[in-house]
């Protein structure tokens, strides 16, 4: 008898069955797709994080790329941020976001981990606009690091590109060159990077040649910066001989 009910009760408990499998499926279905949303939410919450942090990271880089490089300076400095970008081709401009609450003053040097970026041109209590060496009407005295000659180079409105305006046809010059502040004019210490020659072309019928330097700060990339006090402290060349005295460095107010 159980041979023969068997049969009899599958088939009708069939739709039963299939009815529950169908309503665990579907419950197993609508729970999978709750948790795989959730999941995703959760995935997308952390990339977020994640991306926040990269942020913080590269931001934590490049203090530290500015901070190694006031101890290679020798010289009083402060660090700022930009909070806003004005580069055109007439004019090429940044604001930081100190002023002279922190004894910043007009023509103040600016540079980042890489070399110079400019000069305060404007200060306010709470913020400085700086002109960028890139600025068409901006000219710093540099000279280049192989042989000593001293020139100027200044801006013409192109990213991160100088132009060397006065060298003559016979100048000790080559692509590859670097140039540095050279300390005339007592805005920008003596020594800094500016630039490195990127193109020298002869004219025919002119006195000096067409010179290119590319920016040894790459500028449309900077968001911290370096303000420096000129003034640079003595430091013994001798080992073992006393250090001078270092001298108090008071901030020339605007």
């Amino acid at each position: 008898m159980s041979f023969l009910v068997q049969p009899v009760y599958e088939v009708v408990n069939f739709p039963s069955t299939v009815s529950k499998w169908i309503t665990q499926s579907s419950t197993d279905r609508v729970e999978l797709l709750e948790e795989n949303r959730t999941l995703k939410s959760e995935a997308l919450l952390l990339k977020a994080k994640l991306q926040k942090f990269d942020a913080i990271e590269q931001e934590n880089n490049r203090l530290h790329s500015l901070l190694e490089s006031s101890f290679k300076i020798g010289e009083q400095f402060i660090s700022a941020s930009l909070i806003n970008v004005n580069q055109n081709p007439n004019t090429q401009h940044v604001v930081i976001d100190k002023g002279s609450r922190f004894d910043l003053y007009q023509s103040q040097a600016a540079l980042n981990e890489d070399g110079i970026i400019g000069q305060i041109i404007d200060v306010r209590p709470l913020t400085s606009s700086i002109m960028l060496i890139t600025d068409p009407n901006h000219a710093i005295p540099i000279e280049i690091n192989r042989t000593g000659l001293r020139t100027i180079a200044t801006g013409n409105g192109s990213k991160n590109i100088l132009i060397l305006p006065y060298l003559p046809h016979n100048a000790d010059i080559k692509t590859g060159d670097l140039l540095t502040t050279s300390g005339l004019g007592g805005v920008f210490p003596k020594g800094y990077p500016v630039g490195v020659v990127s193109k020298l072309t002869p004219l025919s019928g002119e006195a000096f040649m067409y010179a290119e330097a590319e920016t040894v700060a790459k500028i449309d990339s900077t968001h911290e910066v370096l303000l420096v006090w000129s003034k640079q402290q003595p430091i013994s060349l001798l080992e073992g001989a006393p250090a001078a005295k270092p001298e108090h460095i008071t901030p020339r107010a605007r």
